[in-house]
C-alpha cells in the first residue's frame, strides 16, 4: 500500500506489516514518539517503540479497533487502529493519532470530521474484512460488525435466513453478501420482490408453466424462479406481502424440495437456499393470522436484524463519502468534500429512509453542488434535510463520549468481564457499574 499521501496529514499515521515491523510513519507520529526523523522508525518492531500498543493484534486478526484511548511513555493518545485489506487479505495495520493531550478534547469534534475529509480516499478501507468480496457492504459500527460476523458464520451453511429491518437499511446487500460467502457463489442469486408481483401471477412466476397452460401463456412455456435458482440462492424480499395461499405452496416446496409447473403433471427436484426479508414484524402477522406460523418457523432459523442508520451514526459519514466518491466519479466531476457544518447536519438527521435515502441525497448533492465544499446552504437548498441544528458538543459531552469509548473498548477486549475491566481501567467495581448504567452498556457487560 502506498502511504505517501499521508505525509502532509495533520494527524499522526503509523503503519506496520503482519510481522509487526514499522513500514511507514509520517512526521507527526514520529515526533509524538520522540523521533526527529521518521526514517528512524522504519523496520523496528512496533512493541519496541510502543510496548503497550495493540496495533500488532489488529494486523494479525484484521479486526478494527475504533476510539482507542491509550497511555504511552509519551503521554495519552486517542485514535483508531485499522487493518489494511489488500486483495482480500490483511497485509498489516495502521494507526491514526487523533489527539494526544487533554487540552485537545475541545477540538475533537472538528478533528474527527476534518479527518474524514483529509483521508476520504481511505473510506473503502474502513469496511469489513475481505471487502473485495463484498464491495458494497460498507460499515465501521460495532452493530454492523456483529452482523457481518454472523453472515460469515452462517453463509456456508445450508439453512434458511430471515433478514429483518426498516425499508432502505440494506437487507438486499446482506442477502448478496450471504450469497457471496456461501458455497453457491458460482450459482445464481435470484431476487424476487413478493410485493411487486400481482397475486394472480405469483404461482406461475415461482413455479413456471408448461406451454398452453392457460390463455395468454407463452407458447414455449416458462421457467419459474425456483428452477432458475436451482443449485443457487432464492432471495424473497417483502415476504410478508405473500398471500396465505401462496405461503402454503412455498412451505410445501421448502419441505419436499420439489416443484410442479402449472399445466404439468411431473414434479422436479430443486436444490435452493432460501433467504427471506421483511420490514414488518412477522410474529405480529402470525398472531393476526396474516402469516403462516409453520412457514415463519421454517424461515426464521437464523434471524438477522439490520439496524436503521440512526442507530449506527458512526456509519453515516463513511457511507456519505463513499456515495459522494461514486457519484462524482460517475458524473466526471471533481470530488467536493463536505464542510464541517454539512457533515454535522448529516449526522444529526434521522434518516427515516435509511441508507437508500442517504444514497439518493448524496447523488443529488453530487449533481447540484459546485464547490469548493458542500455547505449547509447546499444541504438546505438541494436536500430534504431541514431544521437540524449543528450545535457543537460541549466539553462535557465530548469527555463523556471519550469515556464511553474507553470503557466499551475495555469491555469488548475483556469479553464483557466487569471485574477485569475495572482492574484494567483502575476503577472500583461500583464506579464501573454506575458508568455502565450511565452509558447504557448493559449489552456489552456480563
Amino acid at each position: 500500500m502506498d502511504f505517501s499521501s499521508f505525509d502532509s496529514l495533520s494527524i499522526g499515521i503509523i503503519a506496520i506489516d503482519t510481522t509487526g515491523r514499522v513500514s511507514y510513519s509520517n512526521q507527526v507520529y514520529a515526533e509524538f514518539l520522540g523521533y526527529t526523523k521518521r526514517e528512524e522508525l522504519l523496520g523496528r518492531h512496533i512493541k519496541e517503540v510502543m510496548p503497550h500498543t495493540k496495533l500488532d493484534e489488529v494486523a494479525s486478526t484484521g479486526v478494527m479497533q475504533k476510539g482507542v484511548w491509550q497511555r504511552t511513555d509519551h503521554g495519552f493518545l486517542f485514535g483508531n487502529r485499522i487493518p489494511i485489506i489488500e486483495e482480500g487479505r490483511c497485509t498489516g495495520a495502521f494507526a491514526e493519532l487523533i489527539l494526544h493531550n487533554i487540552e485537545e478534547l475541545d477540538d475533537l469534534s472538528d478533528k474527527l470530521v476534518d479527518m474524514e475529509e483529509q483521508i476520504k480516499y481511505l473510506t473503502k478501507k474502513l469496511v469489513s474484512n475481505e471487502s473485495d468480496k463484498s464491495p458494497q457492504f460498507i460499515f465501521q459500527s460495532y452493530s454492523m460488525r456483529e452482523i457481518f460476523s454472523t453472515v460469515r458464520k452462517v453463509a456456508p451453511l445450508e439453512t434458511t435466513v430471515l433478514i429483518t429491518g426498516e425499508t432502505g437499511c440494506g437487507k438486499e446487500i446482506i442477502a448478496e453478501t450471504l450469497h457471496q460467502y456461501s458455497g453457491r457463489t458460482d450459482k445464481p442469486l435470484i431476487k424476487v420482490n413478493c410485493a411487486a408481483i400481482p397475486m394472480e401471477l405469483l404461482e406461475s412466476e415461482f413455479f413456471g408453466y408448461e406451454k398452453g397452460a392457460f390463455t395468454g401463456a407463452n407458447q414455449a412455456g416458462k421457467i419459474g424462479k425456483f428452477e432458475l435458482a436451482d443449485k443457487g440462492v432464492l432471495f424473497l424480499d417483502e415476504i410478508s406481502s405473500m398471500p396465505l395461499a401462496m405461503q402454503s405452496k412455498l412451505l410445501r416446496v421448502l419441505q419436499d424440495k420439489e416443484i410442479e409447473r402449472l399445466g404439468g403433471n411431473t414434479r422436479k427436484a430443486v436444490d435452493v437456499k432460501i433467504i427471506a426479508a421483511t420490514n414488518e414484524n412477522l410474529e405480529d402477522l402470525v398472531a393476526q393470522n396474516k402469516f403462516r406460523q409453520d412457514l415463519f418457523y421454517r424461515l426464521n432459523v437464523i434471524n438477522l436484524r439490520v439496524p436503521p442508520l440512526r442507530e449506527r451514526p458512526e456509519d453515516i459519514l463513511l457511507l456519505a463519502n463513499h456515495f459522494l466518491q461514486r457519484y462524482f466519479s460517475r458524473f466526471n466531476k471533481e470530488f467536493i468534500p463536505l464542510s464541517l457544518g454539512a457533515a454535522k447536519m448529516l449526522q444529526n438527521y434521522r434518516w427515516h429512509g435509511n441508507v437508500r435515502e442517504l444514497k439518493n441525497t448524496m447523488e443529488r448533492l453530487a449533481i447540484m453542488c459546485e464547490g469548493p465544499r458542500i455547505t449547509i446552504t447546499d444541504m438546505l437548498q438541494f436536500t430534504a434535510i431541514r431544521n437540524h441544528t449543528c450545535k457543537k458538543a460541549s466539553l462535557k459531552q465530548q469527555l463523556d463520549s471519550v469515556e464511553r469509548s474507553i470503557i466499551l473498548d475495555s469491555l469488548r477486549r475483556n469479553e464483557g468481564s466487569k471485574s477485569t475491566t475495572a482492574q484494567e481501567l483502575g476503577l472500583n467495581r461500583s464506579t464501573l457499574y454506575s458508568k455502565i448504567e450511565k452509558y447504557n452498556m448493559y449489552a456489552y457487560a456480563d
